[in-house]
């Protein structure tokens, strides 16, 4: 009997290879050239086998999280890749390497379906997909997971995983090892280690350290060392809904580290409906904003203001574009701000200042009410933040914004400590500025910050952290030796030879050597003052396209002796 197969193939590339051949095989191949579609497949059948390019590994984690148990194979690019997933428990047969041959694809099909009483198809498949296997067919059973000087036993009831008589990161690492099998017939026991439901083990054991909060496709965790994670998965070319009547319209940098976004967010009570956007960008980003605004209300005629929380070129330029575009809506800023609008050439009359407002308080007709807060000089005179008084909900300029390569860049995801201090701590002139900012913060009740770039901070506890860094950062920095200096420049040097593209590193050093003499990465003589070696360092980097993963790493590198830095 044929194997009932699911293929996501949203780039049109694999079933034009595969559909002759299951025919003939007599195996069944169903074809979903959208998520939406597989998933509508799924609703009405039960196939054994998903087939997927790796890209699209989020789709399984969602199918599993729904509840249909089905193995996959990934079509990948290269055996490095095949390599660097087995250590989260997949095997061989769950990969088919490009350019791959259609038999052996089949092949890996017929052994992920096939029944596990055999000592050698136990083995060849591993834990992970006999786990899936039983939570598919409803078994009871023991898989006990022998390994080098320990085991580990998996209770299955029904197809529910109940417990283990080990640890998360003990089952994780025999998981990735090869290990000998045995079932046996299932017995009440008392379980040390339990689990709820399957979800809790897969997501633990699988998703959880594959599907980071901050996840990165390509990130230097280790001085050299590559790790791969998977790119969360939403599309910013759409607009983005992040809670009821809140939803992310920004504009994504695909190459730097500045994720610009705006926000639109619609009050609504009965008949009254207002909607509000926050942060304009330049007249560049409108022409995206506005698209993805009309996505979620139609046409952008239907905005009654839009907040504007700084009056540089990048922040506010596309504010010309919205007026023109439409005559009724006015901004609201701070009277520092407007000044400068002003003498843009914006009227007068579609400005409204925050000062003006009673307490800076604006209550609009559906009962909400937002509460603006001065920030000045955070970092730029007239900033402020404004919060929602109902939800919580803070929106900042660039205080708490961060660094953000477009990998790491999910508006539905909490933001990364460091990135966060590694942008803001460089605006904070003093600690005499900063103390009084975080104490009109913090008499306020807010859940979370959305910031002008990178992620927003959702979690509290994130927050906490941030504030106390702040606070015992800022004002401590000390004089630092030229040697000093010289030594963490050799240290960025050593690492951009180490990882970054050749054609790169060459521009850059050729370049550098204008202004130092070095051999290798040593800098044997400087033509430039040593103090300003770091920002020329830093740069050259970005102008000649070396990977933002590396740029961040030479911030943070220079930011911890205690250079301030400004991009």
């Amino acid at each position: 009997m044929g194997v009932l197969c699911l293929l996501l193939d949203k780039k049109k590339q694999y079933f034009p290879l595969l559909v002759d051949i299951f025919n003939v095989t007599g195996h069944k191949l169903l074809i979903g050239l959208d998520e939406e579609k597989a998933l509508d497949f799924l609703k009405v059948s039960s196939p054994e086998v998903l087939l997927l390019p790796l890209e699209d590994i989020n789709f399984w984690f969602e199918v599993l999280k729904n509840g249909n148990y089905i193995l996959p194979i990934f079509f990948v690019e290269d055996y490095e890749k095949v390599e660097e997933f087995k250590i989260y428990g997949f095997k061989d047969v769950n990969f088919a390497v490009l350019p791959f041959n259609p038999m052996e694809l089949l092949t890996k099909v017929v052994a992920l379906s096939k029944k596990t009483h055999n000592q050698e198809v136990l083995e060849y498949l591993g834990p992970l997909n006999l786990a899936i296997k039983f939570m598919r067919s409803g078994s009871t059973l023991i898989l006990n997971i022998e390994g080098e000087g320990y085991a580990c036993s998996l209770f299955f009831l029904q197809g529910i995983i109940k417990g283990s008589t080990c640890q998360e990161d003990k089952i994780a690492e025999l998981m990735a090892k090869h290990t000998k099998i045995r079932l046996e017939p299932f017995k009440e026991d008392k379980l040390i280690y339990t689990f709820e439901g399957n979800w809790d083990f897969l997501s633990k054991l699988v998703y959880n350290r594959i599907y980071r909060p901050t996840a990165v496709e390509r990130s230097l965790e280790k001085e050299g060392e590559e790790s791969v994670v998977i790119k969360p998965k939403v599309d910013l070319s759409q607009a983005v809904k992040l809670r009821d009547g809140l939803y992310w319209v920004g504009v994504e940098d695909e190459k730097g580290l500045f994720q610009k976004n705006s926000y639109l967010r619609i009050y609504e009570k009965g008949d009254i409906r207002i909607p509000i956007l926050i942060n304009i960008g330049t007249p560049q980003d409108y022409v995206l904003i506005r698209s993805k605004v009309e996505q979620v209300v139609g046409t952008v005629d239907v905005i009654k203001a839009v907040i504007l929380m700084g009056a540089g070129v990048d922040i506010a330029s596309g504010l010309f574009n919205f007026l023109q575009s439409n005559q009724k809506a006015f901004v609201i800023t701070t009277l520092n701000i407007a000044q400068r609008l002003r003498s843009f050439g914006i009227p007068q009359s579609r400005i409204k200042a925050v000062e003006s407002l009673a307490s800076m308080r604006l209550k609009l007709a559906t009962g909400d009410v937002l509460k603006f807060i001065s920030m000045p000089f955070l970092p730029e005179v007239g900033s402020f933040v404004v919060l929602e008084e109902s939800t919580g909900y803070l929106f900042t300029g660039q205080f708490l914004s961060s660094y953000c390569s477009i990998d790491e860049f999910n508006p539905l995801e909490n933001a990364n400590i460091d990135d966060v201090l590694s942008y803001t701590l460089p605006n904070i002139p003093s600690k005499d500025i900063l103390m009084p900012a975080l104490k009109r913060l913090l008499a306020m009740n807010f859940t979370c910050v959305y910031p002008m770039f990178g992620n927003p901070i959702t979690s509290l506890d994130s927050l906490n952290q941030i504030f106390e860094r702040l606070i015992n950062t800022v004002g401590s920095s000390h004089k630092l030796d030229e040697r000093m200096i010289l030594e963490v420049c050799e240290d960025i040097l050593r690492l951009l030879k180490e990882n970054a593209e050749k054609g790169e590193i060459s521009a850059l050093l050729e370049e550098l050597n204008q202004f130092i003499y070095m051999e290798d990465a040593k800098i044997l003589q400087t033509f430039v003052e040593v103090e300003s070696l770091p920002h020329l360092l830093l740069s050259l980097a970005f102008t000649k396209g070396i990977d933002v993963h590396l740029i961040k790493k030479i911030i943070s590198k220079l930011q911890r002796i205690g250079l301030t830095l400004t991009i």
